[in-house]
C-alpha cells in the first residue's frame, strides 16, 4: 500500500504490532499511549494533522457507522474511515446491526480497548452510544489535540444484564473545548460499547 493511499479520505487498514499492544488498559494513561502511538507508528501520524498548520477542522463532519465500508478491524490495527483513524488493542472491533441502527462494538464482554482519533482537532464532538450491552464497567475519554490528555471522560458502570440495544437504547455523550484545547479524538476500555456515529464540529 503506498503512503498517498494512506492519506486518501478513503478507508486504509493497516497491522500494528506493540510491546504491549493495549491501547488503553489501565493503569496505563491515553496520553502516554497515544503519544506512544503516533511516535512508532508513522503511518498514522501521517494521516493525523498534527503537523501541518491547517490542523483544524473547518467544518462540521457527520460520520455513521453504517457508511462503514467494513464488517470488522482486526485486533492491533487500524483503520482510517472518513474523518475517522481507529485504531485496536489487544481486542478486536466489529460493525453490527440491530434494532434498525448500524454501529461499531467490541467483540469481547470486557478488556475492549480502541482510540477512535480524527484526522483534524474540533471544539465540539457528539457520540451518539448505547450502555446496554456493557459486560464490564467503560470508560470513555475525550483527549485534546497534541497532548493527547483528556480533557473530559464519562464512566459507565457493567449492565446487570447485558444485551443488543433496541431502537430506544441510544444516548448522546458530547465534550465541548474552548480554542487552543481542541480535541482530536476518544479513547474507549471496558465493556462492549455500541457507537452509532461520532460528530464533529469546528
Amino acid at each position: 500500500m503506498e503512503d498517498s493511499d494512506m492519506m486518501s479520505p478513503g478507508t486504509a487498514h493497516a497491522s500494528l504490532k506493540f510491546e504491549h499492544p493495549s491501547i488503553s488498559r489501565r493503569p496505563d494513561p491515553p496520553r502516554r499511549l497515544a503519544l506512544r502511538l503516533l511516535a512508532e507508528h508513522k503511518r498514522i501520524k501521517e494521516i493525523l494533522a498534527l503537523l501541518d498548520r491547517h490542523h483544524l477542522g473547518s467544518m462540521s463532519v457527520n460520520v455513521p457507522f453504517s457508511r462503514a465500508p467494513f464488517t470488522s478491524i482486526a485486533a492491533e490495527s487500524f483503520v482510517a474511515f472518513e474523518e475517522l483513524v481507529i485504531v485496536t488493542g489487544s481486542s478486536a472491533l466489529l460493525v453490527h446491526s440491530a434494532g434498525g441502527r448500524c454501529f461499531l462494538m467490541g467483540n469481547k464482554g470486557y478488556r475492549n480497548d480502541c482510540a477512535i482519533l480524527f484526522r483534524h482537532a474540533y471544539g465540539k464532538v457528539t457520540c451518539d452510544l448505547s450502555t446496554t450491552n456493557l459486560g464490564a464497567d467503560t470508560h470513555v475519554g475525550f483527549v485534546t489535540h497534541g497532548t493527547f490528555k483528556e480533557a473530559w471522560h464519562a464512566d459507565f458502570a457493567k449492565q446487570p444484564a447485558p444485551r443488543m440495544p433496541g431502537r430506544e437504547d441510544w444516548s448522546s455523550l458530547q465534550c465541548s473545548q474552548t480554542e487552543l484545547n481542541e480535541l482530536q479524538g476518544l479513547v474507549w476500555r471496558g465493556g462492549t460499547l455500541c457507537i452509532e456515529r461520532i460528530a464533529l464540529e469546528p
